[in-house]
């Protein structure tokens, strides 16, 4: 039991830390993802509600306050993380494994929470 609640933490933490700090660069630093979201073909427009989105979703994550919108939250940022892998693939940019990256350390995050409350 403990080791499980050890390697939820190591995740929870690693997707947090990472989510969040996308979350201010979509919000506040637009400029460096432009081009990003240029390249593979996204309206600009999404970059600010994507970043208050992955911002909401580790409050939600890490408060623990609702089980529903932290399953929201979860497969808010699975398909996200699934639609940056599909987009990376069809551009080839060479970009997609770090959203395989996100998607096992979410998955790890969620897998392991579900252990814990066993």
């Amino acid at each position: 039991m403990k080791t499980n609640k050890i390697f939820y933490w190591i995740f929870t933490i690693l997707i947090s830390l990472w989510m969040l700090l996308q979350g201010v660069i979509f919000t506040f630093m637009q400029d460096t993802i432009v081009p990003v979201f240029e390249s593979l073909g996204f309206p600009l427009w999404l970059i600010a509600p994507l970043g208050i989105a992955k911002i909401l979703a580790v409050i939600a994550i890490l408060s623990n306050k609702s089980a529903i919108l932290k399953q929201l939250a979860y497969v808010g940022l699975a398909v996200e993380f699934a639609i940056a892998l599909i987009s990376h693939l069809m551009v080839g940019d060479n970009q997609w494994p770090v959203a395989v990256a996100a998607l096992l350390i979410l998955g790890g995050s969620y897998i392991f929470g579900l252990r814990i409350k066993r």
